[in-house]
């Protein structure tokens, strides 16, 4: 009888071993699936924000593209007008002939105020003949002259001129 109970606890402790390792077994399994199920989940969110962030940087690149496209009009746009501006400014002296160097029109100082203590003085000249003066003048404050219709525009002295708009 002896034999008979220790095969029948043999049998039992076989039975217990027998069940802890299918227990492992599926738990092992489900561990597994768990992972695997977690590693796709993961998977997922990384195609899914590689996704978001690809379509982010597209929508700031278009966004930078647009604004460096505005921003090269502008400046496109100053540089015209600084042109512009540097067509209808005078700051030297000398004899300017109407049409060639200088745009004809009315141009314009606010004088030299006495800062470098000189005078500024024009004369508009009605030919190539430098003694054909048809206007002159000496002065210390604004001034204004039509060259229009006259050859050349002579000024001397620390004076800026600028022509007005037509």
């Amino acid at each position: 009888m002896r034999n008979i109970l220790a095969v029948a606890a043999a049998v039992v402790v076989v039975g217990a071993l027998t069940g802890i390792a299918t227990i492992a077994l599926l738990s092992n399994a489900t561990l597994r699936s768990q992972v695997t199920a977690a590693d796709a989940r993961a998977a997922n969110a990384v195609r899914a924000a590689q996704a978001t962030a690809k379509s982010d940087y597209s929508a700031r690149n278009a966004a930078l593209n647009q604004e460096a496209a505005a921003l090269e009009q502008k400046s496109q746009t100053v540089a015209a007008e600084i042109g512009e501006l540097q067509a209808n400014t005078i700051r030297a002296a000398g004899v300017y002939v109407v049409g060639h160097d200088i745009k004809p029109g009315t141009w314009h100082t606010v004088g030299d105020g006495s800062a470098s203590g000189g005078h500024c003085a024009y004369a508009t000249i009605g030919s190539t003949n430098m003694s054909d003066i048809l206007d002159k003048s000496w002065f210390d404050g604004a001034e204004t002259v039509d060259v229009s219709g006259t050859h050349a525009f002579e000024i001397s002295g620390p004076c800026t001129w600028v022509r007005l708009p037509s």
